[in-house]
């Protein structure tokens, strides 16, 4: 519940800022500024060395000289990546033919700086479960981003506006973290508390660099084989499936490896059964949302953000159906690395991202919309190759797997065949259509879900609900 009030919120507020800079500044601007932090995500990922996920999993108690030396490893790597990347910042803009703005890149470097030497101290509310101090973090965070950003898009306007407004938010969390948590980096480090760290860091890095490959090489590709603009565009396309979806899945994994490592001191079939839950609630709302906005992109685009976002429509549609697949294995991932394997996960990450990195620089003869379909095919495939490693890993059985995906097809399937039935009977672009459409698979989604899945929503309910009581015996479809 505290992580979807931070998460929720601050990218509520990022999204209503969005509106407003999208009126205030020019497709070309949000072009730069995601040029610029799709570099930083893929450092992003390795920021920690996976040294915060080896704190979580480790569930020790207090700050110890392990979780010291963890700190003092962060702060090292990301004052490297800093530095490394302001000195490189003249061939980044380069890359994106945006020359005459090296100065943007080189201030978004701060943003590894800040964010990475806070990560430790998170990684420790993580571990005892302290999510209502993080959301004091998140919410500061969003607020401190909305008022400088605006304040410069008012005055001095450009893209500075939205880079500065990133770079100062992740200053400010990061000064909040270390006052919440104080950790002294260790003067010296010894080469055992280093080699556990790492070792085990190491694999859960290499899955993230991974991902975080994959979950923006796209952009990469929009940005230097199109043109800034159409990068705009394609970032714009985004937003609401990225509000709707990839934050709720994210929301899911900051809390799931403190999870799933306690309930593994109870053994793996506690474990298992915690992650067959959640691929069932993550699935059903994933499919239901991704649908939906599909089934909403016609309209949302022109009425949220103005005509002059059209070409984000299509490009939208396809993005909001690869990212509800993607939410069907979701819960699978932090499984891996509960049961100490991270590792195997690399075996079917290696060649997935080799192949979809082929794809994709295959795609921009077809412009936004070939992007975007390769995002969508790939994410389909992906996700069965990755239920089908976690079967044979974990010995769940196949039939298990499958009612835990199946009531999120059932409510998608029919969600598609009303919402774009009824698409068709309405004019385009139209905030009437926008609403009649929104209620309508409102309607569908939340009457097939009690058809087919009323456990798991009560469940659900049962779950964010502190005031009511849970319940007192385990669901029908948690034992199945």
């Amino acid at each position: 519940m505290w992580t979807t009030l931070a998460w929720g919120s601050n990218r509520v507020v990022v999204l209503a800022l969005t509106l407003l800079l999208a009126r205030l500044l020019t497709p070309e601007d949000f072009g730069l500024v995601t040029a610029a932090l799709t570099i930083i995500a893929m450092f992003d990922a390795a920021l920690d060395l996976g040294v915060g996920a080896a704190v979580v999993a480790a569930q020790e108690r207090g700050v110890s000289r392990r979780t010291r030396t963890a700190l003092t490893l962060n702060i090292g790597l990301s004052a490297l990546i800093a530095g490394v990347g302001a000195a490189l910042s003249p061939l980044v803009a380069a890359l994106f033919d945006a020359r005459d703005h090296t100065w943007l890149f080189a201030l978004i470097f701060l943003y590894p700086l800040f964010r990475g030497a806070g990560q430790v101290n998170d990684a420790v509310l993580k571990r005892d479960l302290l999510f209502r101090r993080r959301t004091v973090v998140d919410l500061t965070r969003a607020g401190v981003r909305v008022v400088v950003s605006l304040s410069l898009a008012l005055t001095v306007g450009g893209p500075v506006s939205i880079a500065a407004g990133i770079v100062a938010s992740e200053l400010v969390a990061m000064v909040l973290l270390w006052s919440l948590v104080p950790i002294r980096p260790v003067r010296s480090m010894t080469r055992a508390d280093v080699r556990e760290l790492l070792g085990f860091g190491g694999q859960v890095t290499v899955i993230r660099v991974l991902g975080s490959f994959r979950s923006t090489f796209d952009y990469l590709v929009v940005g230097a084989a199109i043109s800034a603009t159409a990068l705009g565009y394609y970032g714009m396309a985004y937003k609401l499936p990225e509000l709707g979806i990839e934050n709720v899945l994210w929301i899911f994994s900051a809390v799931a490896l403190s999870a799933y490592a306690r309930a593994r001191l109870e053994g793996e079939e506690a474990l298992f059964s915690a992650m067959l839950r959640a691929t069932r609630l993550l699935s059903l709302y994933g499919l239901a949302v991704g649908v939906t906005l599909a089934v909403l992109a016609r309209d949302a685009v022109p009425v949220l953000f103005s005509p002059t976002w059209e070409p984000a429509v299509l490009p939208m549609v396809l993005i909001s159906l690869s990212l509800g697949l993607m939410s069907v294995g979701w819960a699978s991932g932090d499984v891996f690395t509960a049961l100490g394997r991270p590792g195997t996960l690399v075996l079917l990450d290696l060649p997935a991202t080799a192949l979809m990195a082929g794809l994709f620089l295959l795609a921009p003869r077809y412009g936004l919309v070939g992007v975007a379909a390769v995002h969508l095919v790939f994410n389909a495939v992906y996700c069965l190759a990755r239920l089908v490693l976690l079967q044979r890993v974990t010995r769940v059985g196949g039939r298990r797997l499958l009612g835990a995906v199946a009531p999120g097809f059932a409510v998608a399937v029919p969600t598609a065949a009303v919402g774009f039935g009824i698409q068709h009977l309405l004019p385009a672009g139209e905030l009437l259509s926008l609403v009649v459409l929104g209620l309508v698979c409102a309607v569908v989604v939340v009457s097939v879900s009690w058809l087919v899945a009323r456990s798991s929503v009560l469940e659900a309910l049962h779950a964010v609900l502190p005031a009511r009581a849970a319940p007192a015996g385990p669901s029908p479809e948690a034992t199945s």
